[in-house]
């Protein structure tokens, strides 16, 4: 698993977003989610929280400007989603036919938020030609939906080479991803899913 990679970078080359990381998540508060998603937690996101249960929030968001919801804050965000939740067939996905056309799906797990409503989800419930647990952007700024990384194993792992390199920065509260204000924004210019 990639996670220990992004902590250690993290303890290298920035201990103050380091420093926002929780310990693991409470046991209910991660068997909360499956019957929420309608499907078990893959392997890597149930390893992921019984390590790390996202971070502070009020500290800078140390997934590039993101915050890093804890399970229980993945939960609250999946439910304000589920009201929202509606098919629009408008929306694009990249690559095509990876993500279902939809403001938000059931089996849709938030990892992270802009606080804006935009942000970074597990997708469990994939379309044609994606792939189950692949990280996938969402929210009303997101009319194209992306696949970011196959898994979030990979997502971790990119993250800690990232901030090794230097990529991630932190001035005060803000974090820039190579001097861009929204994570979001930046990856619309980089070639997707990221390796």
């Amino acid at each position: 698993m990639s996670l220990p990679a992004f902590v250690q970078a993290l303890d290298q080359s920035l201990p103050t977003l380091r420093a926002s990381l929780r310990g693991p998540a409470a046991p209910g508060d991660l068997q909360a989610l499956p019957p929420l998603l309608g499907t078990p937690l893959p392997p890597g996101v149930q390893d992921l929280y019984a390590t790390v249960d996202g971070q502070d929030p009020q500290r800078p968001g140390v997934l590039f400007g993101l915050t890093w919801l804890s399970a229980r804050q993945a939960a609250q965000e999946h439910a304000t989603w589920m009201d929202l939740a509606a098919d629009d067939t408008s929306l694009l996905s990249e690559p095509a036919g990876a993500i279902r056309a939809g403001t938000f799906h059931p089996a849709w797990l938030p990892l992270a938020t802009d606080g804006s409503g935009n942000g970074l989800a597990t997708d469990l419930a994939p379309g044609e030609t994606g792939a189950a647990g692949q990280v996938i952007t969402y929210g009303p700024d997101e009319t194209t939906r992306r696949v970011v990384s196959p898994n979030v194993q990979a997502f971790f792992g990119w993250a800690a080479q990232a901030v090794t390199r230097g990529d991630l920065r932190l001035d005060g509260d803000v974090v820039t991803y190579r001097g861009q204000g929204s994570f979001l924004d930046a990856l619309r210019t980089l070639p997707l899913p990221l390796p």
